[in-house]
């Protein structure tokens, strides 16, 4: 597995005016942490990190002060647009343990059951795995060629690379082929009998227009 290696620049100030600053320098804002160890704040480019996003990059190694070393991406924070990262947080880990993340799903091919009226509803884009730091795959790209009308694909059913197990429960859908409602549907919908009004709370009679010019 290769890895990506990012050049790196130590930062001393903080705060969110130096954060915007730095992002309108093309520079993101992100801390290095675990391990017990002290964080550590630095920059890198926005760029680069948006490229090695695009690939599905979960380990980098960061050139920093002289020194290259490896991470785990944990987390990248967005806009509220949910366009632009605006903030990165690397961890410290150790290549030979296991670490639990979340990895992308793309679906492949066409299922069988569009040719029936049916249509595709991915569920989820990800979903949690387990494995050593260097397995972490980028992307999984299960086919849903053989979903017909009313099936669905699971966790379960994604084929994972040797070492890795899914945490995230077997049963949880990733994907499913249904019909949409038709409008025969939503006039026989309409058309059903209502249901109940809401019941009298027991022990308490209803008043009437009579009950309550007597009251007064």
């Amino acid at each position: 597995m290769e890895v990506p290696t990012l050049k790196a620049e130590s930062r001393a100030d903080l705060g969110s005016k130096y954060a915007r600053k730095l992002r309108n320098q093309g520079r993101l804002p992100g801390i290095i942490y675990g391990h017990g160890e002290t964080p550590e704040p630095f920059s890198v480019s926005a760029h680069d990190v948006q490229m090695e996003i695009r690939h599905g990059t979960r380990l980098v190694a960061l050139d920093l002060d002289g020194s290259t070393q490896q991470y785990l991406i944990k987390e990248i924070q967005y806009d509220h647009l949910d366009r632009d990262p605006i903030h990165i947080d690397l961890a410290r880990v150790d290549l030979n343990e296991r670490v639990r993340v979340k990895v992308g799903v793309e679906l492949r091919g066409t299922p069988a059951g569009i040719s029936e009226g049916g249509i595709l509803d991915q569920l989820q884009d990800s979903f949690e795995i387990e494995c050593i730091v260097t397995d972490i795959p980028a992307t999984l790209h299960p086919s849903v060629a053989h979903l017909n009308v009313g099936d669905s694909l699971l966790v379960k059913d994604i084929e994972l690379p040797s070492g890795v197990t899914a945490v995230t429960d077997g049963e949880e859908k990733i994907a499913m082929v249904h019909v949409l409602a038709t409008k025969k549907d939503a006039e026989e919908a309409t058309d059903e009998e209502p249901g109940p009004s809401e019941p009298e709370r027991i022990g308490r009679v209803a008043e009437t227009p009579e009950d309550k010019k007597e009251s007064k």
